[in-house]
This record gives C-alpha cells, sequence and structure tokens, in this order.
C-alpha cells in the first residue's frame, strides 16, 4: 500500500513539474511575442522622428573622426555631441536614443537610452558608452525578434546604428567572444579595439554572447 502510495505521488509530481515546464515555455514565448509587437511599433515612430529631422549631417560616420582609443581633438565639442546623441526622444514614458540594424539576422529595432530590466523587456539598450566616443555597448534578450541570433554573426557582417538625427555608423563585425555573466569589466574593457559591442545572454544565463564591432 505505501508503495502504490509513494508511486501516486511522485507520478503526481511529475505531472506538476511538467506542467510549470509548459507554462514558463509558453510564458516566455508570450513575452518574445509581446517584447517583438511592442519594438516594432515603437520603430515606426522612431523612423517617423528621424525622418522629420534637417539634413544638417547624415553622412556615415567616418574611422578617421578620431582613432579608437584616442580622445577627440576637441574634447568640449565631443561632449557636446555625446550630449545631443543621447537626448531621449520620450514615447509613453520610455526614451529613444536611435535604432539598430543587422542585415543578417533581419532585424531592425529602436534602442532605448538607459539599460534597466524593465527596459530590457520592452528593447535593445544602451548599457554604456556612447557612439560618437566608440565605446558604445548595447544589449538585449536572446528573443526570437531580438538578438536571439547573435551568436551566428561573422567577422565582415555589417552592424547600423542611426542616431535620432539621423547620422550612420556603420560597422562590420571584428570577433565575437562568449563572456561570464558576473565578469562585468570585461564587457567594456579593450575599448581601443572596438567601437561597438552587442550582446546577449546564453539560454543558461550564464554567459553573455558579446559580438565585437568596428566602424567600416
Amino acid at each position: 500500500m505505501k508503495n502504490k502510495l509513494r508511486g501516486r505521488i511522485l507520478i503526481a509530481a511529475g505531472a506538476l513539474l511538467l506542467m510549470a515546464a509548459v507554462s514558463l515555455v509558453l510564458f516566455n514565448r508570450y513575452r518574445d511575442h509581446a517584447a517583438g509587437e511592442h519594438a516594432s511599433e515603437t520603430l515606426v515612430q522612431v523612423k517617423q522622428y528621424i525622418e522629420k529631422q534637417p539634413p544638417a549631417d547624415t553622412s556615415p560616420a567616418q574611422p578617421g573622426d578620431n582613432a579608437p582609443g584616442e580622445a577627440s581633438p576637441d574634447e568640449a565639442e565631443t561632449e557636446t555631441q555625446e550630449q545631443q546623441e543621447l537626448t531621449p526622444l520620450e514615447l509613453d514614458g520610455e526614451q529613444y536614443i536611435g535604432m539598430i540594424s543587422i542585415p543578417k539576422l533581419g532585424i531592425e529595432l529602436p534602442v532605448m537610452r538607459d539599460w534597466t530590466e524593465q527596459n530590457m523587456a520592452t528593447a535593445p539598450c544602451r548599457y554604456s558608452g556612447s557612439a560618437v566616443r566608440r565605446d558604445m555597448v548595447i544589449c538585449a534578450h536572446n528573443y526570437s525578434s531580438f538578438f536571439k541570433g547573435l551568436d551566428t554573426l561573422m567577422p565582415g557582417d555589417e552592424v547600423i546604428y542611426t542616431l535620432l538625427s539621423g547620422k550612420q555608423y556603420r560597422y562590420e563585425v571584428s570577433w565575437s567572444e562568449l563572456i561570464n555573466g558576473w565578469d562585468t569589466p570585461q564587457m567594456t574593457d579593450g575599448s581601443e579595439n572596438w567601437d561597438l559591442t552587442l550582446f546577449t545572454c546564453t539560454w543558461s544565463g550564464w554567459s553573455r554572447v558579446t559580438v565585437r564591432c568596428n566602424l567600416i
């Protein structure tokens, strides 16, 4: 009798665990879909805003503007440009500073100014740095509509970052690496060797798929 009861308890526990796992998968798919829908709607508004800006400087940024790791000849001017770059467009209480396009992955997404857990569920976020200083780091969840395919990028693949002013920074992938999820300094170290970093978590959450890019 005791063995039968124990067996029923184990079967019931297994069924509950299976239901919990299925529920988690469905919930994650729902979040992925909802985030993608929201980002797509927001992207339309960001594009409309960019299209309305005067064509003051829409030429792509050039690698010769200032070499990676070197300070701009005019630091005050650089600070002004950075301040303008990070001045956000506010949409429904959310602050956006541009959009990112990765042709190989078929994605084009708005970019939020500041990283928070809440913002990460909405769109890719600026983790640190800026495009003008050539040390920008952008992070996003590994949702299918966000950075899921980041680990498939290869050297030479193109990445385009567009400011709200319409100015474009065009990059190509230089290399990728896996960084321990707890090793925060490594994510931003070595900026003299790269101009843009993209990263997302692996499915385990223990590591970060990290892609380093340089201006074309």
